[in-house]
C-alpha cells in the first residue's frame, strides 16, 4: 500500500515575483501577506531618502555582526528582556514603538546611534 506526503513546494513568498509586478508578498509571524502597489513612484530618490536606507543597511549589517558574537548577544538579549519589562508597565510612552523581536529592537538601537553619531 502507499503513502503519500504532502510537501507545500512553496514555504512561504518574500517579495514580487518578477520585475514589473505591482504585486508584493510578506511573510510576518508564520502568515503570508499579500499587499498591492497602485502608484509607486518611479523616479529617482531624494538624497535624504538614500542617506536614510543607507543608515538602515548599516544597521542590519551590523546586528548581523552583533548577533554571531555570543557576548554581544548575550547583551542585547538582556538589554531586550529589560525592554520587555518596561514596555509593559502601565505607563509606558504610548509614542514608543514596541518591537516584537529581539533582531528588530537591535536594528532600531544602533539604527538609533547611527543617526545619533551622523549628526
Amino acid at each position: 500500500m502507499a503513502s503519500a506526503n504532502y510537501t507545500d513546494h512553496v514555504e512561504h513568498l518574500h517579495g514580487k515575483i518578477n520585475k514589473t509586478d505591482d504585486t508584493i508578498h510578506r511573510t510576518r509571524f508564520g502568515k503570508t501577506h499579500v499587499y498591492r502597489i497602485l502608484n509607486p513612484y518611479k523616479g529617482p530618490l531624494a538624497e535624504s531618502r538614500q542617506a536614510a536606507i543607507n543608515t538602515f543597511r548599516e544597521a542590519v549589517n551590523r546586528c548581523k555582526q552583533e548577533m554571531a558574537d555570543p557576548e554581544r548577544l548575550a547583551y542585547w538579549t538582556r538589554e531586550y528582556e529589560h525592554y520587555q519589562r518596561r514596555s509593559k508597565r502601565r505607563l509606558f510612552a504610548a509614542s514608543k514603538k514596541k518591537y516584537n523581536t529581539l533582531r528588530g529592537f537591535i536594528i532600531a538601537q544602533l539604527s538609533a546611534q547611527l543617526k545619533d553619531a551622523s549628526l
